[in-house]
């Protein structure tokens, strides 16, 4: 979003083709994600995107898609994108039973019904959200904000980048901390990898923060919201985790348990005795 934006006379002309090619290359970072995860999920027999953020994710490309992107390219993104989550899904629906069956039961068995609903949910919030900010123009966080230059359908004043700045970055707080949890939880890297961490958190570095800053610094009038406390609460907090990850798995490597069928499982906490068997090294 934002390819259509006119800057001010102020910036630099090349301002908008950088953030173009910015978010272009974080893109090529998450569907390198989506294909990672797809395979390590098939390797391992499990699934490696937590179901609450694989849910916002899929929705938020659903509404982005069909209701807020205009530019051809743009539309194209967010379909390749639905179609890489497919086999996420699929690897969800066809592993997640087995990865809750000792945890909880009815999940296990319900688990297709519940990734349904949270992504109806899901469509339902990001679609309230962006009806409600598209609703007139000058819609944006702060005092003081000027949003010429911003176009949306054609109509002044709409700023789709910081709409997606919000969204995009509820998704991936959700994201970022259901990880980490989730790996914390299970005590395996089913799913997951040093691989995916790199290519999903250096397109959230070179997308969604470096991708903004260079509207936020010739472009301050209506990009001020990109430096706000509440942007970095979310994106932060986003990173903290996403720093925190890989030595998480690291040490949940060191104890996880190869299976024969090329499952991974959870070895025993820290306070307990190492476990015998065959460590996945």
């Amino acid at each position: 979003m934002g390819s259509l934006d006119i800057p001010p006379p102020h910036a630099p002309e090349w301002v908008i083709p950088l953030h173009t090619a910015l978010m272009s290359i974080a893109f090529t970072f998450w569907s390198a994600t989506y294909v990672l995860m797809t395979r390590r999920s098939l390797a391992t027999r499990s699934y490696g995107m937590p179901l609450l953020a694989l849910a916002t994710n899929v929705s938020w490309e659903i509404v982005t898609l069909f209701y807020v992107c205009e530019m051809p390219v743009e539309k194209l993104g967010l379909f390749m994108w639905l179609v890489l989550d497919l086999p996420l899904v699929w690897t969800t629906i066809k592993f997640g039973p087995r990865e809750w069956e000792d945890s909880n039961r009815w999940m296990s068995r319900n688990i297709g019904y519940v990734l349904a609903v949270l992504t109806a949910l899901g469509c339902v919030c990001h679609y309230a959200f962006s009806s409600w900010w598209l609703a007139e123009p000058g819609r944006g966080y702060g005092y003081g904000i000027n949003k010429d230059g911003k176009f949306w359908r054609g109509r002044e004043g709409f700023d789709t980048s910081e709409m997606a700045f919000w969204s995009s970055g509820v998704s991936q707080l959700v994201l970022s901390s259901s990880c980490l949890f989730m790996l914390q939880k299970r005590r395996h890297s089913g799913g997951t990898s040093y691989a995916i961490w790199f290519c999903r958190s250096l397109g959230t570095l070179v997308g969604p923060i470096f991708g903004y800053l260079p509207l936020w610094f010739y472009w301050p009038e209506a990009h001020g919201y990109v430096v706000s406390w509440l942007a970095i609460v979310i994106w932060g907090t986003a990173i903290a985790c996403d720093l925190a990850y890989p030595f998480v798995l690291h040490r949940v490597r060191q104890t996880e348990l190869l299976l024969p069928d090329g499952r991974v499982t959870g070895g025993p906490s820290p306070a307990k005795e190492p476990a015998r068997g065959r460590k996945n090294d």
